[in-house]
């Protein structure tokens, strides 16, 4: 029993390490492959509840493969929309009971242009920490790390991935 234990945390410690560095250092190109992913399944799938009792067997195999076509892309190339309405909702019901319907708007219209705007250099930076959080993680269940030891390979595995992801 002790055997599998100690072989099932050296495998989960790998499996951390291995995804927090591809995380940290390919992040925003696997998000977006996630959401195109993500979105055409969406769009698949509604189409072929929708259309199948409309459309005939063998259509409705190429109108299901256009709308995962369709569907992946716009998820895609709207992220950086959907993601700037959630961080300014969030904004907006964090601050409205703080400062005010008025302030509360006009902070929430900021958030959004912000992550808009700068969406993939955020993105960047975020899944970079986030691997490389993952990573300290996976290593720290292989062999004990002090705190500043844990610190200073997040810090700099997040700005190494920054920049990996920023060339890339």
């Amino acid at each position: 029993m002790y055997v599998i234990g100690e072989l099932a945390i050296t495998v989960s410690s790998l499996l951390l390490i291995v995804l927090g560095l591809a995380l940290t250092f390919f992040g925003r190109k696997l998000v977006k492959t996630i959401f195109f992913i993500v979105g055409g399944l969406i769009g698949a799938l509604l189409t072929l509840y929708l259309a199948s009792p409309i459309i005939g067997e063998p259509l409705i195999y190429l109108a299901v493969l256009v709308a995962f076509i369709v569907a992946g892309f716009l998820f895609y190339k709207l992220l950086p929309i959907g993601a700037g309405l959630i961080a300014s909702f969030t904004a907006f019901y964090l601050l409205e009971p703080v400062l005010g319907l008025m302030v509360a708007i006009i902070i929430a219209l900021i958030v959004f242009v912000v992550i808009a705007v700068l969406f993939n250099k955020l993105l960047s930076i975020g899944t970079a920490l986030l691997g490389s959080i993952i990573f300290v993680a996976g290593l720290s269940q292989l062999t004990p790390l002090n705190n500043f030891i844990q610190l200073l390979l997040i810090v700099v595995l997040t700005i190494l991935g920054s920049v990996v992801q920023f060339k890339t």
